[in-house]
């Protein structure tokens, strides 16, 4: 037996009636699936465990997974669990306290081209490494990207030729490349998230993922319909998604939905002491008229309309809401000689005309969650290849608990190379930074404190670190930049915050 990859942690919800921290192990191996063997926090006492689940098997791989359940303690606590004489420790949050937590996107590269201009390509996994072992990080949601697969065009011959024919010709073609895009995007995964620097925090931190677009390809969703609904297009999807489904949430692969879904759509909520987070499946539905259908955003606003007590609320928004205008950025690239290839991007995103009003009601109903539950809104974004600072404010209610601003984080990338300096120089200095949203309501993207700037062009991730309930669970976010001394820090006040 030879594990291939793996294990990897995710995150499955806290147990509320036992107070257990819920979690999958994921492996790959062949052969008979290896024994899980673990105990819970302060037992000598080994629990071993042989019942598994095999969720997809391709040419002699087979990806198991394991369900644990350990409960916290009254302080944090860690425990160990161990696959094939080799073991692995996991550190948990105490009984009733907010986890720290790490997040990230973008774990790769567009192209084999660009994959060979940098040298220490796991540079920030190491540095995050570095960081849970003076603070172990209890959580890691990652935003998207977790794997490219856009080597597919160049390393799949039958791929390679379908993209080279004529527009209406390859939409008209047949799917017959099903045992070869099989192949790829297990062994992507596979590949992927076995190098050492990765692996070792996937196995160690469990983790909550929502997928972006290069998990199926660049710009899936934003394409004209007849290309979206073709054949090779549909098919392609169909086996993106059944990677995802497995290696991504731990779900059989032929999982349409996880959660709090609807459809086919993989939306997640997570209900924490002091805390929610919500992911947000923004590819499953996406066409070029909607990022998410009407009748699952229904089931999002009923969830949210559920939480209540509660401090903070974080919501994984793959493409990030608040961001500088891409339809000035396309007008811009325009005397910019050999950035035409960004233009894929600016359809997009959220500020793309056919997905505003969509967006709109996301922000108003953000801020009337806020008003009404008092519990404050921060985004969590990625994508864009940048760190960045957004918020969003409202003038429409006014009071002392600051219930009329909706925080948003960009953490991008902790491994693909920042955008061009150009593309730098236009976000920076020639584009509006400040949005008319509606009456009364503003988007702007604002300056890391200490600096001037509001985007700085290098890999990144972002920690999460709580105050604790007794000084007011503030959340401290630092940006942890490459070839920065120290991080960028911006404080998150819950509603009503009073300083303890």
């Amino acid at each position: 037996m030879t594990i291939y990859m793996g294990p990897v942690l995710s995150f499955r919800g806290l147990d509320q009636k036992n107070q257990a921290w819920r979690m999958s192990i994921l492996i790959v191996a062949d052969g008979k699936p290896p024994k899980l063997s673990w105990s819970n926090p302060g037992s000598k006492k080994k629990q071993t465990q042989t019942s598994n689940e095999k969720l997809w098997s391709v040419n002699g791989k087979t990806a198991y997974r394991y369900e644990i359940a350990v409960p916290l303690q009254d302080k944090e606590s860690s425990f160990q669990y161990s696959f094939d004489a080799k073991t692995y420790q996991v550190f948990l949050p105490r009984r009733g306290g907010i986890p720290r937590f790490a997040y990230a996107s973008c774990n790769g590269f567009s192209s084999l081209k660009l994959m060979k201009t940098v040298d220490d390509k796991n540079k920030m996994w190491k540095e995050m490494a570095a960081q849970h072992a003076k603070s172990p990080i209890h959580l890691l949601p990652l935003g998207g990207d977790q794997v490219y697969a856009d080597a597919m065009w160049e390393t799949i011959d039958s791929m390679k030729q379908w993209n080279e024919l004529g527009w209406d010709q390859a939409n008209a073609a047949p799917f017959t490349m099903a045992a070869e895009l099989e192949d790829f995007y297990f062994n992507l995964y596979v590949d992927r998230w076995s190098q050492p620097e990765i692996a070792q925090i996937l196995a160690t931190v469990p983790t909550i993922m929502m997928w972006d677009d290069h998990d199926i390809i660049d710009g899936w969703g934003s394409y004209p319909q007849d290309r979206h609904n073709c054949p090779v297009f549909q098919g392609m999807f169909q086996i993106a998604r059944k990677a995802f489904a497995v290696f991504q949430r731990h779900l059989p692969a032929n999982a349409r939905s996880d959660s709090m879904a609807q459809g086919m759509a993989f939306t997640a909520g997570y209900v924490l002491p002091q805390m929610a987070i919500l992911a947000l499946d923004m590819r499953n539905e996406r066409t070029e008229q909607q990022v998410i259908s009407p009748a699952h955003w229904e089931k999002v606003y009923n969830w949210l309309d559920s939480l209540n007590n509660l401090d903070h609320l974080i919501i994984l928004s793959s493409i990030p809401l608040i961001y500088t205008d891409f339809n000035s950025v396309e007008n811009v690239l325009g005397i910019f000689p050999g950035q035409q290839e960004l233009e894929d991007d600016l359809r997009d995103h959220w500020l793309s005309r056919s997905h505003k009003e969509e967006r709109l009601r996301f922000i108003h109903r953000l801020l009337s969650f806020a008003q009404q539950k008092k519990i404050r809104p921060t985004v969590l974004s990625g994508d864009v290849h940048l760190a960045a600072l957004g918020v969003v404010e409202s003038n429409r209610t006014t009071g002392a608990d600051l219930t009329d601003v909706i925080n948003q984080l960009i953490s991008s990338a902790i491994v693909h190379p920042p955008p061009p300096a150009i593309m730098l120089f236009a976000l920076r200095n020639l584009l509006s930074k400040e949005e008319d949203v509606d009456r009364g309501v503003t988007a702007r993207m604002i300056n890391f404190p200490g600096t001037q700037y509001n985007f700085i062009g290098k890999r990144n991730f972002l920690l999460l670190n709580p105050d604790g309930k007794d000084k007011g669970n503030r959340l401290w976010a630092n940006w942890h930049v490459d070839n920065e001394p120290e991080p960028f820090v911006k404080v998150i006040h819950p509603i009503g915050y009073q300083q303890a």
